[in-house]
């Protein structure tokens, strides 16, 4: 039992709303998922399928339409810290972004957002989609579906996994596509959106959901002679979700500690901790999603493509504090150099590493305050923004350091900076920014670069 004494207790400064759940809770169990993932093999037969599907990119190109899910307790409380989030951001987005929010169709929450969108002059900017009550709406938009254009048309689809860790994330992207009128697909394979980042040229996974769909798709997947089935599988994704774009994993060489609890004496008393939340046994991924700890930067002067990947190491440098074990910084090390090693220009910023403490319970959570996981829009080379999760906030007031060190980072990249409110309250559940919107369209990016 280690003891902590040494650690403040960080309490939450912003009221915590319980129905708010983990980013990666899961409903359905591994072999519903299985059952479900060789199912779909025969039942997507009789999808009509984009023939030349193109993945709506991550970074460039502007913010054309973008997709929010807003559960009513978004609203609910006068002090409601979410709440807070989302009026930031829809004021801080550009005045050309059209807004498409899946909303409860029982209750007041469309009408409350009507009459706020109205005040500020905003609902010509507005598509609502009304979820049935039995659905339980999360506010984690990005995981749903993929968005994907066929390029042969210009028709865009709704492209699905096989199955949904939370269950009502199916039906999501179902309404969403019955509601634009889009062609929804089912895939025989398992991806989250916020596993997957998309370049101009490539996109990028979280090696964890590759070998998921491996072993769902266990006694169906036969590979060819003389062929791997890991390389078949990445056919696979590339069938169904991106023709063009080279497909690149994602992931660590190294040992990466699964989730965990233990105990320590805060002040006498025995308390107890959650480390590597989310983290599942075999993971080579130090977060169990890319976006949380990797963002790509668009192309530099040299044509090489930039990507930020968070540095534990560096974090604890800016803060003047001693490196945590936990913070594992050889890991996020490690999936640097592998990125590098594919021709990416690495660009390291801070990702600290802290906790929220309930003394009530005697419990201790980390998490890590992330600024990787942020909206990017790159309209030109001259015309770059970002928009940043802030951390530095009542009990975390120390991490304004961080936040203006990623600020910084940015800055020195070219890009215009806004910085939005507190993400606190996310990130304690293991999500921010980039997890609460799904990009539905970009414009094209201008050539002059």
């Amino acid at each position: 039992m280690s003891n902590e004494a040494a650690r403040p207790i960080r309490r939450r400064h912003y009221r915590l709303i319980e129905e708010l759940s983990s980013e990666s809770q899961q409903d359905l169990p591994e072999s519903g998922m299985q059952r479900r993932a060789i199912a779909m093999t025969m039942l997507q037969q009789y999808s009509q399928m984009p023939q030349q599907p193109s993945l709506v990119p991550s970074a460039d190109g502007s913010l054309e339409a973008m997709v929010f899910t807003v559960p009513s307790y978004v609203l609910r409380h006068d002090d409601n810290p979410l709440w807070k989030v989302y009026q930031d951001l829809f004021r801080k987005l550009p005045d050309y972004t059209e807004f498409h929010l899946l909303v409860p169709e029982s209750g007041d929450t469309k009408e409350q957002l009507m009459n706020w969108f109205s005040a500020h002059d905003m609902l010509n900017r507005v598509r609502f989609h009304e979820v049935p009550g039995h659905i339980k709406l999360l506010v984690w938009a990005e995981d749903d579906y993929e968005v994907v254009e066929d390029k042969r048309d210009g028709s865009y689809y709704i492209v699905q996994p096989h199955s949904h860790r939370r269950a009502a994330d199916d039906y999501t992207g179902y309404i969403l596509s019955k509601s634009l009128g889009l062609n929804r697909v089912k895939t025989p394979l398992y991806f989250e959106g916020g596993n997957l980042l998309v370049g101009d040229d490539f996109f990028l996974m979280g090696a964890d959901y590759i070998v998921d769909s491996m072993l769902d798709l266990r006694g169906v997947l036969l590979p060819e002679e003389s062929n791997l089935a890991t390389e078949q599988l990445a056919q696979l994704f590339s069938r169904y979700l991106d023709h063009k774009r080279r497909f690149v994993t994602v992931g660590s060489l190294l040992y990466v500690p699964q989730e965990e609890e233990q105990e320590f004496k805060l002040n006498g008393e025995k308390w107890t901790e959650t480390l590597h939340t989310q983290n599942v046994e075999g993971t080579v991924q130090p977060v169990f999603h890319i976006d949380m700890f990797v963002t790509l930067a668009g192309r530099n002067k040299e044509g090489r493509y930039q990507v930020l990947v968070g540095d534990t190491r560096m974090a604890c440098e800016v803060l003047g504090e001693e490196l945590s074990a936990y913070a594992i910084p050889d890991v996020f090390d490690d999936v640097a150099a592998l990125l590098e090693r594919q021709d990416f220009e690495v660009i390291r910023n801070p990702l600290p590493l802290t906790y929220v403490d309930t003394p009530e319970e005697k419990k201790r959570s980390w998490y890590y305050a992330t600024a990787n996981n942020a909206l990017v829009e790159i309209k030109s080379e001259d015309e770059k923004t970002v928009w940043l999760p802030t951390y530095g906030h009542g009990s975390w007031e120390y991490l304004r350091k961080t936040d203006e060190a990623n600020k910084q980072v940015w800055e020195k990249l070219g890009f215009k900076v806004i910085q939005l409110e507190d993400f606190n309250p996310f990130a304690e559940k293991s999500g921010a920014l980039h997890c609460i919107k799904k990009y539905l369209r970009r414009g094209d990016q201008d050539s002059q670069d």
